[in-house]
């Protein structure tokens, strides 16, 4: 069941064809409880399925899915920690909730989502998403939004349907049919630029050095991401035809694991782990 809030509470049943499906998502940009930016653009540009959860506080089967844990392990098989293929948000779609109650404390909730949730969870006031799209009947709306075309795709909800059990199995195998049909990870098969990509020392204390092989010379991006898929920096290298080597500097970056993108126009590569000590 979803539940929507208009001039009165109406209740309505999963299922449904709605209008987000097949709509390019806009973008927005959106600081999580924990004081980090994510903005949705530069997540699908990095080649991630994006996964936004619109849930309220007091909505009973927003609660019910929560508990069941499904983004919490969809999250760990393809998130960061897992192949690194997907982003999981939570947005709360109610304006008027409050830290309380995402704590569980306040007033109106129903119980706390915040302990043991390992995604980001934003609570934007006024909010930054239009509801009319991300959640155009109502809580819960888990949409589905795909890299290459920022299309969303599906609701995780309502694709369950009357007809199957609500299961995590079922969103395993939409989800990674998704990651399989629309991520712009990995390259392209007819505009293949480089091969042989090596990183050297990795991990590493300061710097690391990618070697790679580029069919033609080129201008490409090199991206710096985050586990989170945060861009942290960007610039333009010239590469020449034949071997190439560019030196990754992360001398000022904290420890831990970072990717690192090549790209232009035509092309983009793989997320390239690199690991900081």
């Amino acid at each position: 069941m979803k539940k929507i809030i208009t001039s009165l509470a109406l209740v309505f049943t999963a299922g449904f064809s709605f209008g987000q499906i097949g709509a390019v998502a806009p973008n927005f940009t959106s600081t999580d409880i924990n004081g980090n930016s994510h903005t949705l653009y530069s997540y699908l540009n990095a080649g991630k399925l994006v996964l936004v959860d619109v849930s309220a506080t007091w909505c009973g089967p927003c609660w019910n899915f929560h508990n069941a844990h499904y983004l919490e392990d969809l999250y760990a098989e393809f998130g960061p920690n897992g192949t690194d293929d997907i982003v999981v948000l939570f947005y709360e779609g109610d304006a008027a909730t409050t830290l309380a109650d995402l704590n569980g404390t306040g007033g109106n909730t129903q119980g706390d989502w915040v302990t043991g949730t390992p995604y980001p969870i934003i609570n934007d006031s006024p909010l930054n998403l239009s509801t009319n799209i991300y959640a155009p009947l109502g809580f819960p709306t888990i949409n589905v939004i795909c890299p290459s075309d920022k299309k969303i795709k599906a609701d995780l909800w309502d694709s369950q349907g009357s007809s199957q059990a609500v299961s995590l199995q079922n969103m395993r195998t939409l989800v990674l049919g998704y990651i399989n049909s629309c991520t712009s990870l990995g390259v392209e098969e007819n505009v293949e630029l480089v091969s042989n990509i090596t990183v050297a020392p990795n991990p590493t204390t300061s710097s690391t050095t990618v070697s790679l092989n580029a069919t033609s010379a080129e201008t490409v991006s090199i991206g710096m991401y985050d586990v989170s898929g945060k861009e942290i920096s960007t610039y333009s290298k010239e590469l020449m035809e034949g071997e190439n080597e560019v030196v990754i500097e992360m001398s000022n970056l904290e420890a831990g694991r970072y990717f690192v993108k090549i790209s232009n126009s035509n092309y983009v590569s793989k997320m390239i782990p690199v690991v900081k000590q």
